[in-house]
């Protein structure tokens, strides 16, 4: 009769082996995807803080609070502070002026 409990544990463990790799690359995608659609709502969130000061006739070094950030305009810039921590600037196209 054969022994074939080292062939056994080997198969096993390269098996969890593997299963754990694929696992560990399937996180680091999602996280990596997850941030990124994070920084794309942010900004898009930014867009429309913009649009609705825009909307309300915002000045020069004005600030207008709105319930998900702050707006601030500059001579050729917004500067958006959301809530959640991000800040972004938006330059002024010369051509909506």
């Amino acid at each position: 009769m054969k022994k074939s409990g080292g062939y056994v544990i080997f198969s096993a463990l390269t098996l969890l082996l593997i299963m754990g790799l694929i696992f560990g690359a399937q996180m680091y995608y999602y996280s990596v995807r997850a941030s990124a659609l994070k920084k794309t709502i942010d900004y898009k969130m930014a867009e429309i803080l913009v649009n609705l000061a825009k909307t309300n006739n915002i000045e020069n070094d004005e600030i207008i609070e709105f319930h998900d950030g702050t707006v601030k305009k500059d001579a050729d810039k917004f500067r958006i502070n959301l809530k959640s921590g991000e800040k972004i600037t938006i330059m002024i196209n010369e051509q909506e002026e």
